[in-house]
């Protein structure tokens, strides 16, 4: 479908056609405003994406035509950047359970170094933290869209919490990496960070978490 669409004249006092709108428009762009300035006003579970037709002024079919759902939308909107969670976590679904630290670590850094996203963290963490509506939704939106999926890779003993520490640590690398450029991670390669993050992330995801026992590097999994 061409973003540039067809001039068309209506009459205002029709009902609105389904599809593409008359007039020449950005469609996809006048989508990403309208799901950016709902997400600035309300959290992220009340946003619909019927509500952000509405408000954008085209056919529901249009969204789904352009996102794969309501994640990648936000994520769109508020960082500028397509990833649908679902298409980054199915990355995993052939990577033994062993390796599921690293695999993480790969997928991350997947979406955030990609060509043209430079800079795009830091722009959508600044974003999250001055805005209280948008942070409340990008609380919604890690809680909902990304810890539930951690937690399906974690041992059953306490998988909320071991979803919690997964992301924590991989919220910090970014902010290393992305935000601060703090060296050697910043210009680490993908790879090297998996070595190095791996290990702590697979022991959070099924490593023991006893205070006797929690260290920096995994254990191995649970017996």
């Amino acid at each position: 479908m061409n973003d540039r669409e067809v001039i068309a004249v209506t009459d205002p006092g029709r009902p609105r056609p389904r599809g593409r709108r008359p007039g020449v428009h950005d469609t996809r762009a006048e989508i990403v405003t309208a799901a950016h300035e709902l997400f600035s006003t309300l959290p992220f579970d009340r946003v619909s994406l019927r509500a952000v037709a509405r408000r954008a002024g085209v056919d529901p079919a249009l969204v789904h035509h352009y996102f794969s759902g309501k994640a990648e939308l936000f994520l769109t909107a508020t960082a500028h950047v397509s990833a649908d969670p679902v298409q980054v976590f199915g990355m995993l679904n052939a990577i033994p359970p062993s390796r599921h630290g690293a695999a993480l670590v790969l997928a991350f850094t997947a979406v955030w170094d990609a060509a043209g996203r430079s800079g795009r963290f830091t722009e959508f963490a600044a974003t999250m933290l001055a805005a209280p509506d948008l942070t409340a939704g990008a609380r919604e939106f890690i809680t909902r869209q990304i810890g539930e999926r951690v937690s399906q890779l974690a041992d059953p003993d306490e998988r909320s919490l071991r979803a919690t520490l997964v992301l924590s640590q991989m919220l910090g690398m970014a902010m290393m990496r992305y935000a601060l450029r703090m060296e050697p991670v910043a210009s680490m390669s993908r790879s090297r960070l998996a070595e190095l993050y791996g290990p702590t992330l697979q022991h959070y995801l099924s490593g023991r978490l006893s205070t006797a026992e929690v260290r920096n590097s995994s254990p191995g999994p649970r017996p």
